[in-house]
């Protein structure tokens, strides 16, 4: 749910990164009744990267703790590491957020891992906008309505304003749709009754055995049928399912274990269960207090852009980055002349866009028809007619 801001598919892969920058407890906020999994070689770069020397307070040694003291992984994932037929292992039950572990061996793309800087992302969108003191200042002290500008000076100074509120804008509405975010999932959480951990989902598939001929296993067989492709592909076939069963078996095992855990986490959560919901109360009650908080200094900005002498169409980031710019340069003098002189180019863009489509369609529709020659030389003429009048206009005035 918070990680639709980071624009990747699935992030459940925790980078080693993650694990050294921040704390458990900052990062399982986001993976409440979820699951993380974790690559295995990063728990080996833990290990390594762990000394006499290290705090005991550090993230590192955090997250450590957790995978060797809290579910209980370390003898597994040293067995994990000699064992070519288990790729997963898990789930590990973390009962005070209900959050399972997994920690996998096989590789996953880009789009599945969550580093360091999506965690920074994502918290900053946790955290309230600093209110800006000079829009502040500005919106105690501005009482009229729409006064119009005296000057140049005053004009670029009310579309900096302007400029101003609509960023501070753009990152509260970010904002509020991460606190909307966040009281959705955790007033979910709050009103489900029956919320236990999540049994196991790993359950391995018994290979099928393949059909047995019994012709082809009587105690005399012609040497021609033990030769023949048919009794080869059986035995081959015999022998997979051999393989495949002792592989299926080491997976029940995992499989069996896992179901122990599960077993172990539902008397861990009668326990937690309480400590878990009232977690999730507390977070959804700050969310609360956050959200008025930026609904207010929401409402303080659209007020100032309410009471600009820059009409309400034109109050976009790049139409007023553009109307300074005219400003500084001496293209224009007021605030008309800044929307008439965007109007008229944003006028000759069009027609030039129109231009383009035109002459792209012409080009992929062109073959030796001499009619759609001529109208292409037409279209070129009225073009460039339109062109010159325009610029004897533009001299004119």
């Amino acid at each position: 749910m918070f990680f639709t801001f980071l624009n990747k598919y699935n992030p459940y892969y925790l980078d080693l990164s993650v694990m050294i920058k921040y704390n458990p407890e900052e990062v399982l906020f986001y993976f409440y009744n979820s699951f993380i999994k974790i690559p295995w070689e990063s728990y080996l770069k833990i290990k390594g990267l762990i000394d006499g020397r290290d705090k005991p307070d550090s993230p590192l040694q955090k997250w450590l703790h957790i995978f060797e003291e809290e579910i209980e992984a370390e003898q597994d994932l040293i067995n994990l590491k000699d064992n070519d037929f288990i790729q997963n292992s898990g789930p590990y039950y973390y009962t005070p957020t209900n959050t399972r572990f997994y920690f996998c061996k096989e590789p996953c793309n880009s789009s599945e891992l969550m580093n360091s800087e999506d965690i920074a992302t994502i918290i900053a969108f946790n955290n309230n906008p600093p209110i800006n003191k000079e829009l502040q200042s500005y919106y105690k002290r501005k009482k009229t309505v729409k006064k119009s500008a005296r000057n140049k000076d005053e004009l670029i100074r009310e579309i900096t304003i302007c400029l101003s509120c609509l960023k501070e804008v753009e990152k509260l509405n970010q904002h509020i749709n991460y606190l909307q975010k966040l009281l959705e999932q955790r007033q979910q959480l709050l009103q489900e009754d029956d919320l236990f951990p999540n049994e196991p989902d790993n359950l391995p598939v018994k290979p099928e055995k393949p059909e047995d001929n019994g012709k082809l296993f009587n105690n005399i067989i012609p040497y021609k049928l033990l030769q023949s492709r048919q009794q080869k592909q059986h035995i081959k076939d015999r022998n997979n399912y051999n393989h495949d069963i002792k592989i299926y078996f080491i997976q029940y095992r995992e499989y069996e274990k896992d179901c122990d855990r599960y077993k172990a986490s539902l008397e861990k959560w009668t326990d937690d269960y309480h400590i878990f919901k009232k977690s999730c109360a507390n977070d959804y009650e700050k969310c609360q207090e956050q959200l008025k908080v930026a609904q207010d200094y929401l409402n303080m900005y659209n007020q100032i852009m309410q009471k600009s002498i820059i009409h309400s169409q034109y109050q976009h980031i790049e139409i007023l980055e553009l109307f300074r710019y005219y400003l500084n340069t001496g293209r224009a003098f007021g605030l008309q002349d800044c929307m008439n002189l965007f109007e008229e180019e944003r006028h000759w863009m069009e027609i030039k866009a129109s231009q383009e489509r035109i002459e792209n369609t012409i080009y992929y529709l062109q073959n030796d028809n001499p009619d759609l020659k001529y109208a292409e030389e037409h279209l070129g003429y009225l073009l460039e007619h339109i062109t010159e009048g325009k610029e004897i206009a533009a001299v004119k005035s």
